[in-house]
């Protein structure tokens, strides 16, 4: 195999070219890192402009997707408000009761027994709801069962402040 060589011997870099090639290449390496480093202003700032639209952006992407897939978790805060202060006055009924007289008691009894009617179809409502999909109709008749609800407990309360 004979390799035929591109550059001849007389072509090569003797040593002492060598050592000053080397010598230049070192200064200016070290010349080099002394200097100072230039800084872009300008992409800097758009960069900074890019990252702040990104940021309120994906804040107006988040609050977005919250207020779309929210909102009927608002209606069944209510609801559930509604359902707690229910209960609160469901269990002040049996005080209501024992303390009052002979002829408010049966009045009482038969509120608390419509009261319990009541609290039955609001249960049937809800458990079609969650079954079949929420409705205006079904919301207004849930809304309407939960006033009738409320009026009930008021009667009980004022028959109650009749009796004193």
């Amino acid at each position: 195999m004979n390799e035929e060589k591109f550059y001849s011997e007389q072509d090569q870099p003797s040593p002492f070219q060598k050592e000053m090639m080397w010598e230049n290449i070192e200064s200016e390496i070290s010349a080099n890192k002394n200097a100072r480093i230039l800084f872009h202003w300008k992409s800097f700032l758009i960069g900074n402009a890019a990252a702040i639209l990104l940021i309120f952006s994906s804040i107006g992407v988040v609050s977005t997707y919250n207020n779309f897939f929210n909102r009927s978790s608002t209606e069944e805060q209510v609801y559930e408000t509604l359902n707690t202060a229910t209960k609160q006055l469901q269990h002040l009924t049996p005080l209501l009761i024992q303390q009052a007289s002979e002829q408010n008691k049966n009045s009482i009894e038969s509120t608390a027994t419509a009261i319990a009617e009541i609290d039955k179809l609001i249960n049937e409502i809800k458990s079609d709801m969650l079954i079949n999909g929420s409705s205006p109709a079904k919301e207004t008749s849930l809304k309407r069962l939960y006033a009738t609800k409320l009026d009930f407990y008021k009667e009980i309360l004022l028959n109650q402040e009749d009796q004193s």
